[in-house]
């Protein structure tokens, strides 16, 4: 489809123009009046835009009406030189984007420059960590405007910083077992590694800490998953049961109703898709006494990860869990996501080996880790 504008001094002029060159098939998207540039836009009439479209085969048929001596093999010719025009209009207005979206990046970054000095390496390597520049310049500011660091010499600076980013990120928050039965719910969108996750706690619950333990599985939607889970369970000799529909839970239940930790494996399910979040609400509400366990994957890019909590948001508590971080690039998410959410965070797994690569997360190394003192690893 070709799209064109048109300017006119009246609707009819610019109407002319469009006939002309797109002919009678041309379609109408818009009109407008715009001003005329000048001295701000006075003593001069208003121009009326149109934005017209035509299917090139329509295109093509009306202008060899329009030019009779004009062969196909001459429009094509023609039609290519009007094809590199565009494309070097166009080349224009990527780099007319590029050049506004460059202004506003440096429009985020001046408000490092209203940071004391002593903070911009800290700034920086919160960036090059993954940290949101609004998260980033948010924690430095506030620092700056609570605490005189004028008389601070370099390590203290460094001790503050650590303190509020450590205070952001706040305590881990593990599955623990108080003698009363605990159903633990893992939920998450697909491909995120909740059933390897699952399976990694169940071992550890069952042989390190010698819990008794149940898996069930509402993961139906995926044959692997479900066979998965049962390989897990014969290794670990963990009992396991299978939730076909919401009135199996209850029996599942019933069967576990023995167990010290229940581990629940959901589906993973588009966070867009209305109908199967309500699934996954109506099989939570169905339990009480229970734990959820929100798991994502650290590789996500952070808007992607602010839309799914959101969506997620109608579960009144949960914690995260954030998966394959040995495959990240960086660890800035999650303090990302704690700034703007808080959800406690219980686990990060990092590696595929069950039962062995899950930890419960070390703040004050992940603090250390975003701004550069040392790794996480």
């Amino acid at each position: 489809m070709k799209i064109k504008r048109y300017l006119g001094s009246s609707t009819q002029e610019a109407m002319d123009k469009v006939k002309k060159e797109l002919g009678s098939d041309a379609i109408i998207l818009h009109t407008r009046s715009i001003k005329q540039p000048g001295l701000m836009g006075f003593f001069k009439r208003n121009l009326i835009e149109v934005v017209a479209a035509i299917e090139e085969k329509n295109m093509e048929k009306e202008y060899l009406s329009n030019f009779p001596n004009m062969t196909k093999d001459n429009y094509i010719n023609v039609n290519k030189s009007h094809s590199l025009k565009n494309k070097d209009h166009l080349e224009d207005e990527i780099k007319r984007i590029r050049t506004i979206v460059e202004k506003v990046a440096n429009t985020l970054d001046t408000k490092k420059n209203e940071l004391p000095e002593v903070f911009s390496n800290y700034y920086d390597s919160l960036i090059d960590n993954g940290v949101n520049k609004e998260v980033a310049f948010q924690i430095l500011d506030k620092i700056n405007q609570q605490i005189n660091i004028t008389n601070k010499d370099s390590i203290q600076v460094q001790e503050i910083i650590l303190y509020s980013i450590r205070d952001y990120l706040g305590e881990s928050s593990p599955i623990t077992y108080d003698g009363k039965q605990k159903i633990i719910f893992f939920i998450g969108p697909t491909g995120v590694g909740k059933t390897t996750t699952l399976a990694k706690l169940a071992a550890n619950f069952s042989i390190t800490q010698n819990h008794d333990v149940g898996l069930i599985t509402a993961d139906t939607y995926r044959i692997a998953a479900v066979e998965q889970l049962k390989v897990y369970s014969e290794i670990m000799n963990i009992p396991i049961k299978v939730v076909y529909e919401i009135k199996d839970i209850y029996k599942s239940l019933s069967n576990f109703k023995d167990k010290d930790i229940i581990l629940v494996d959901t589906a993973g399910r588009s966070h867009k898709n209305e109908e199967q979040m309500n699934e996954i609400m109506e099989l939570i509400n169905s339990v009480n006494n229970k734990e959820i366990h929100l798991v994502i994957n650290a590789t996500t890019d952070f808007e992607t990860i602010r839309d799914v909590l959101n969506r997620y948001s109608f579960i009144a508590d949960f914690k995260i869990i954030f998966s394959k971080i040995d495959e990240a690039l960086n660890l800035g998410n999650i303090l990302n996501t704690k700034f703007y959410f808080n959800y406690p965070v219980s686990y990060l797994t990092t590696g595929q080996n069950v039962p062995d690569d899950i930890e419960i997360p070390n703040m004050d190394k992940l603090s250390k880790c975003l701004i550069g003192v040392s790794s996480y690893a």
